[in-house]
């Protein structure tokens, strides 16, 4: 075999593996955790799967393949622009959805933090741990990694669906709710893939802070934990439109770059 075949055939296999474990690793982890007698509503352990994934797929495959991490914590002023344009966007998301419930006479299940079953401090930190776990795996590794052949967006789908059917649950609740999830997904990561276009090497950071903003926002304001296929519908239409204004938008901006500096004559 080739070169460029074998390397081929250790990319296909690479993110095959990282898949698997990271399942493998999740439902185990899941297995785990009632006795560890940690509270879901806390954290749930199954988020460290595709952090168990990278991790076997760098012992495997680090001596044939170029393998990178994209974990800076660097915040210059390109990553907190791109960081405080997450928080607006989960503001953006959420304020779209609880407008269009209640423009079609449904009622917000809010959860006040106080009504938590645990302190919410913990709960919020917890978050923010669980979702590093995950964005470990699928921004930090898996995304750059298929973005190397695939380029950004059709990286970010097919990331954002490997995510979603990865979060097995959901098809216990329904065809409809586990469509509008893989929908959210699909969503959530082609706005993740646009905030992190272009950032060197800290994807980790924004993706983490985006990811448990959204988590927390779902916690608080919408009962789809519950199997609420409307509300899950809700915020999966949501976030599909988002993602199409920030696709759009930033490639937009882009190209208007790029004519702008080839007409003032800069490379």
């Amino acid at each position: 075999m080739n070169k460029p075949n074998e390397k081929k055939l250790f990319y296909v296999l690479a993110a095959v593996v990282y898949y698997i474990v990271t399942s493998i690793a999740a439902l185990l982890l899941g297995i785990i955790q009632p006795a560890t007698h940690i509270p879901e509503v806390i954290i749930q352990l199954t988020q460290f799967g595709p952090t168990i994934g990278v991790i076997t797929v760098i012992l495997i495959f680090s001596r044939k393949l170029n393998l990178h991490l994209a974990i800076g914590f660097r915040l210059n002023s390109f990553e907190l622009k791109r960081l405080l344009t997450a928080a607006f966007l989960v503001v953006v998301i959420f304020a779209l959805s609880i407008v269009w419930f209640l423009m079609n006479g449904h009622d917000i299940v809010y959860s006040s933090p106080g009504s938590l079953s645990q302190p919410f401090l913990i709960i919020l930190i917890a978050q923010f741990i669980g979702a590093a776990g995950e964005e470990f795996g699928w921004r930090s590794f898996f995304q750059p990694f298929l973005q190397s052949r695939l380029g950004v967006l059709l990286s970010s789908i097919l990331v954002g669906l490997l995510w979603g059917l990865w979060h097995v649950g959901i098809f216990a609740k329904g065809a409809a709710f586990a469509g509008f999830f893989l929908l959210m997904t699909i969503a959530l990561s082609i706005i993740m893939g646009e905030l992190l276009r272009h950032s060197k090497g800290s994807h980790l950071f924004i993706s983490t802070a985006f990811h448990a903003l959204i988590n927390i926002g779902l916690l608080l304001l919408f009962s789809e934990e519950d199997g609420d296929v409307y509300a899950m519908g809700t915020v999966a239409i949501v976030c599909t439109a988002v993602s199409i204004g920030v696709y759009f938008f930033n490639n937009f901006t882009s190209n208007a770059s790029k004519l702008k500096n080839a007409y003032s004559g800069e490379v």
